[in-house]
């Protein structure tokens, strides 16, 4: 099995079987060459983090992603994921995006897509990078913040699954359940990592590794056991060193690995043809602060004049009456206690 090419692997397995573990191992491989390792998506209870106390870890650049209305005081460098770009790919050798930064789940899959939109635009690169998405689900929930419609979410999940390789991306993913995955993405996978199975079997689809292996053994199999199903049909039985930096389940990590978090109010997101958000409704306050006329912003946004001075006159009188805009203060604007000049209309 190649390791630091664009495959995607995937690990199947009961809950504590030690997916994510062998996941993480996978990165520690594509570091060791040095390549990027993106930790995506994660479980709420931020076992992404724990690659900060993970071997060698002082000798790399690390940035911590988080949503735009959380502050996060850490000695790593940190980033509201909004203002991720496309350079930073090249800068960082570990970039962690968790849960627990995030001011709620909504708030972070909302977020999150704009490194997705970002993974699309890196056509040129030179080192391919390690992304580990650990609960596949977690990717679809994200797109569903994109479009309601689950058939285009569903989609948008193979197309990024399939198209990530051409980016440069290595895609690392975990699921409980291999049927909870579509088929069209199952036949994206290059490497099918097999864990302990417990009560539900392998799917249908896979039935046919019991002519190899005994049932029960795969349904027992230690944390650090796994089968191996390549897309070219070969299969086999391996290990790998368990590391001891992982999560412990009930662990306070954001204590262990020094990080502080602080979330503001939950951000109101712009909804397509009837609200604008808080972000939006800032962007839209500095580029009058910065003397743009009406109808510039308008055409920039994609939004009508007169939408740009009811939030202009909105922003001033929340100024004047309470010293302070709420839409500027959520997404953290430097002009939340300014008043604004209108200039032309």
């Amino acid at each position: 099995m190649q390791i630091g090419g664009t495959e995607t692997h995937m690990a199947i397995g009961k809950r504590g079987a030690g997916k994510s573990t062998l996941l993480e191992d996978l990165g520690l491989q594509f570091r060791a060459r040095q390549l990027p390792v993106l930790d995506l998506f994660g479980s709420r209870d931020g076992e992404a983090l724990a690659w900060l106390r993970s071997e060698g870890i002082e000798e790399e650049k690390v940035l911590l992603l988080h949503g735009d209305n959380t502050s996060v005081d850490s000695s790593w460098e940190t980033k509201p994921v909004s203002k991720f770009q496309l350079s930073d790919f090249e800068k960082y050798d570990l970039m962690i995006s968790s849960s627990p930064l995030y001011s709620s789940i909504d708030a972070e899959y909302q977020q999150i897509n704009n490194i997705i939109k970002l993974i699309y635009a890196r056509l040129l690169f030179s080192k391919n990078i390690y992304t580990v998405i650990r609960e596949a689900a977690n990717l679809l929930y994200s797109r569903l913040k994109v479009s309601n419609d689950q058939t285009i979410a569903k989609a948008e999940m193979t197309y990024f699954i399939r198209e990530a390789r051409h980016c440069g991306f290595s895609l690392g993913l975990d699921t409980q359940k291999m049927t909870s995955i579509d088929l069209d993405v199952r036949i994206t996978i290059d490497n099918l990592f097999i864990k302990s199975l417990g009560l539900q079997g392998l799917p249908q689809d896979l039935r046919w590794l019991y002519s190899t292996y005994v049932p029960m053994s795969l349904q027992k199999m230690r944390q650090n056991e796994f089968i191996l199903v390549t897309n070219g049909g070969s299969h086999g039985v391996g290990t790998f060193d368990y590391h001891k930096w992982h999560k412990i389940p009930g662990e306070d990590i954001l204590s262990s690995v020094g990080i502080k978090v602080e979330h503001g109010e939950e951000m109101i997101e712009s909804k397509p043809d009837y609200r604008i958000g808080d972000t939006v409704h800032a962007d839209i306050m500095k580029m009058k602060n910065d003397g743009r006329p009406h109808g510039a912003i308008a055409d920039k946004m994609k939004i009508s004049k007169s939408t740009v001075y009811g939030h202009l006159k909105y922003h001033n009188e929340k100024v004047s009456e309470v010293e302070e805009c709420d839409k500027c203060r959520r997404a953290k604007s430097e002009l939340s206690k300014t008043q604004i000049y209108p200039g032309d209309k």
